[in-house]
């Protein structure tokens, strides 16, 4: 965005900072998003840091959104949106995710009710001339599916549809920076496809080309768009640059498939740990057994997690648990109050979930919607899942 023209004090920033200096990065102070045959360029160097760490948090999210100053008075450096009708806004969001939720390093989820509403108060305030809002988690689609009108000069794109996950780019073992494995995905594939369109193609590329490009180029999910779509010709520098500085529009350029180096974001953690036990100096036997105790403790919590939820299912709807349990999500989510509080339930009483689990949130939407949707029958949900859990 600098280089596109924005000044760094139009640029609010929240993440949490645990990877430049983080004890397996083999690049101490330095972040990569692609492979390189050679040095590669370090994302991380004068990256802005207006929250870190638990300062983010929903609750964080949300008071930046909405101008909401008061609400992180001693958390990072207080910088929150403070644009009026003149202004455009672009957001974006990476995370992991789930079926009406989406998650932050610390705290609660955020529910898809909570963040439309957070739209609502920022067209109400007059936050925005126009609103862009690009969203990376599994099963993005489901956090505006249904939920966000036409009519708020807001426009959304997402990295999937409402029942599917998705994808890890640049994954093991095309993880490489000069020689080195990182262990890690570099990338999703619908952040690094939008973000090397923008850098081929430039800021007069219009949302709509963005758009059908990335649509094209992230093969593996269902990129979608929502809200209002009469405006998509606008070009992206109003969003993601100084609108003044249009830059080269070279539409015959696309971006290549990078279909051999992607993971479902669900796998990553056991896909980068097997990658770790693979390339691991096998005359360590110590060590190369922790990495292999590793791997097991990843595949055990799966397989806990799904008799975890079905466990769930049995208890809650009976004899026709397993068509509860296997039916996709219900979306849009109808049973806000239920769908928040046993998500919240989930939270305190299981650790909330994991990159793994989170596929099971659908779960919850499913639950909620079969019962009778009265709060004794919100109270027995959450008695069953601490049950579980504790």
């Amino acid at each position: 965005m600098r280089s596109n023209g924005i000044a760094p004090e139009r640029i609010i920033t929240l993440h949490y900072d645990d990877i430049a200096g983080n004890s397996e990065n083999p690049f101490k102070g330095q972040v990569f998003n692609k492979p390189s045959s050679g040095p590669g360029k370090d994302v991380y160097a004068g990256c802005q840091k207006d929250y870190t760490g638990p300062a983010v948090t929903a609750d964080t999210f949300i008071a930046v959104l909405t101008g909401n100053a008061d609400a992180v008075k001693g958390l990072g450096n207080g910088k929150v949106l403070r644009s009026n009708s003149s202004d455009n806004v672009f957001v974006f969001f990476t995370d992991h995710g789930g079926t009406g939720i989406i998650a932050f390093p610390s705290g609660p989820y955020l529910t898809s009710s909570r963040l439309n509403q957070a739209l609502q108060t920022m067209n109400q305030k007059k936050m925005y001339n126009k609103l862009v809002f690009y969203l990376e988690p599994c099963e993005s689609g489901s956090m505006f599916e249904g939920l966000l009108p036409s009519n708020m000069n807001v426009y959304a794109t997402t990295a999937s549809n409402a029942v599917e996950s998705s994808w890890g780019c640049y994954c093991p073992p095309e993880d490489s920076v000069n020689g080195k494995s990182i262990g890690s995905c570099l990338g999703d594939l619908y952040s690094v496809n939008w973000m090397e369109d923008s850098d081929a193609v430039g800021m007069s590329e219009s949302l709509s080309q963005q758009f059908q490009t990335v649509k094209q180029k992230t093969d593996q999910s269902h990129v979608m768009d929502y809200g209002d779509k009469t405006w998509t010709n606008m070009a992206i520098g109003n969003f993601q640059g100084d609108k003044a500085v249009f830059p080269k529009l070279k539409l015959d350029v696309v971006p290549e498939t990078k279909s051999k180096s992607v993971v479902n974001s669900r796998d990553i953690q056991m896909h980068t740990a097997y990658y770790a036990l693979l390339r691991d100096d096998k005359t360590d036997l110590a060590a190369n057994h922790a990495k292999a105790q590793e791997l097991i403790n990843i595949i055990k919590a799966r397989v806990a997690a799904d008799e975890m939820f079905v466990s769930l299912t049995k208890a809650i709807v009976g004899a026709n648990h397993q068509a509860v349990f296997d039916m996709p999500n219900m979306t849009p989510v109808t049973q806000f109050q239920c769908f928040d509080e046993v998500n919240a339930a989930i939270k305190d009483y299981c650790g909330g979930y994991t990159d793994y689990s989170l596929k099971y949130a659908r779960i919850v939407m499913n639950v909620c919607n079969f019962v009778n949707h009265t709060p004794e029958e919100t109270q027995n949900i959450i008695a069953t899942v601490k049950g579980l859990c504790l």
